[in-house]
């Protein structure tokens, strides 16, 4: 069996649009578009290089149009944090008493009992049983901050 050109055009369309999935961004699917284009121009029996030239205009254009629509609706270009930095913000209760000489002490987040240490230096240390707010991470510690209340 021998391919057409328009054959070859939309194979490369969807071999883009497929790959899209996993290349973040909406790029390839501009070219799989512009592809499409070229697969319209074959069909209607323009010359290869006729061919090349709608691909090219049609991927600009949908670069130029749709993929910033695509990134309003479909991708926030924020990602979801994830893993450790999840936890920055979220509030945890302390397990273990905060040792005053070296300010570290343990914190329980989700089940997980974690090393925590004191990122302000106040005189006074969160009890037992308090909640603390997280403010970052470092290695397998989190640093926190006592709560004021309110």
């Amino acid at each position: 069996m021998e391919w057409e050109n328009w054959q070859l055009w939309v194979a490369a369309a969807l071999a883009l649009l497929i790959c899209e999935v996993f290349v973040p961004g909406f790029v390839l699917a501009c070219l799989g578009v512009g592809a499409l284009g070229g697969a319209l121009a074959a069909s209607l029996g323009a010359g290869f290089a006729l061919q090349l030239t709608v691909t090219a205009i049609a991927s600009l254009v949908a670069f130029v149009f749709l993929r910033p629509l695509a990134l309003r609706f479909g991708f926030s270009g924020s990602e979801t944090a994830t893993g450790v930095e999840a936890l920055i913000d979220k509030k945890a209760r302390v397990s273990s008493a905060f040792d005053p000489q070296t300010g570290l002490g343990r914190c329980k987040i989700d089940g997980d009992d974690w090393r925590s240490e004191l990122d302000n230096t106040a005189s006074d240390f969160p009890p037992v049983g308090s909640m603390v707010r997280i403010v970052r991470i470092e290695s397998n510690t989190l640093i926190v901050q006592t709560i004021p209340h309110s």
